[in-house]
């Protein structure tokens, strides 16, 4: 079971997966931790996140690279007709690399462990 997904979104244009030598295009892919915040009518763009909200996303973004995680994204055609995802094309698989984060957390000092104690 996917931890994320969106079950429709459409194309700007259309993608060609081979050049005319039949050689395969390449695409670059970006995904952000963001949170949903209101929408601006008169900017026209969505309120940017509160201070809270962005360190919430640091810190998530520092926890994801420590630990390695990718995301594995695959993209599937939604045929008319077709209901069952079992059924749906795969049109594109990729992941996307954790970036290392611009400003690294400081390392937490840990408390002295029983075989650091001189004993008595």
């Amino acid at each position: 079971m996917p931890q994320f997904s969106r079950a429709k979104f459409k194309m700007r244009q259309d993608i060609q997966a081979t050049d005319d030598m039949g050689v395969p295009n390449e695409f670059r892919a970006t995904a952000y931790l963001q949170f949903r915040t209101e929408w601006d009518d008169s900017a026209r763009r969505f309120k940017p996140m509160s201070p809270e909200q962005q360190a919430i996303c640091d810190e998530l973004h520092q926890q994801l690279f420590e630990a390695g995680v990718e995301f594995g994204i695959s993209v599937q055609y939604r045929a008319e007709g077709v209901e069952d995802v079992k059924d749906m094309p795969k049109v594109m698989t990729f992941s996307l690399l954790c970036n290392e984060p611009k400003e690294k957390r400081q390392p937490v000092a840990s408390a002295p462990s029983a075989s650091d104690d001189n004993g008595w």
